[in-house]
């Protein structure tokens, strides 16, 4: 049997990443939506960042997944949401002037590197949690 602390601080964990991922999810899809061909790169880490939001949904929603493996990839994900979130945040142009707007595309370019290199941690810790999974139901 699981650790009461694991199980409750996996589903926390589960819970709070579901909570970045969407936002991620959000405002990716603002700032390279905007882009009338955003790049193919860009379009599949999104899907990698909806998957893990499903992931943790899952995870929150199921006891026999909650243990302290599980608990603790999950932290990291999280922590690498939102740094994600962050940034994502900074360049995000939202309802501002012009200039504004076209200053943020300027940033939201500059940091461009940081937003992938975060997406692709993202995906690295997708499959770390997905084998962790497996290893569970098997």
């Amino acid at each position: 049997m699981a650790d009461p602390l694991s199980v409750l601080g996996a589903a926390a964990a589960a819970a709070q990443l579901a909570e970045q991922a969407v936002s991620v999810v959000r405002l990716l899809s603002s700032l390279y939506g905007k882009i009338q061909e955003a790049p193919e790169l860009t379009q599949t880490r999104l899907a990698h960042v909806e998957q893990l939001r499903s992931v943790s949904d899952l995870i929150e929603k199921t006891k026999s997944l909650q243990t302290s493996e599980v608990h603790a990839i999950l932290i990291a994900c999280l922590g690498t949401t939102e740094d994600l979130n962050k940034i994502l945040v900074s360049v995000s142009p939202g309802s501002k002037g012009l200039l504004k707007r076209t200053l943020q595309s300027a940033k939201a370019v500059h940091r461009d590197d940081r937003i992938l290199i975060l997406l692709d941690r993202i995906e690295k810790q997708k499959s770390l949690l997905a084998l962790c999974i497996h290893q569970i139901d098997a």
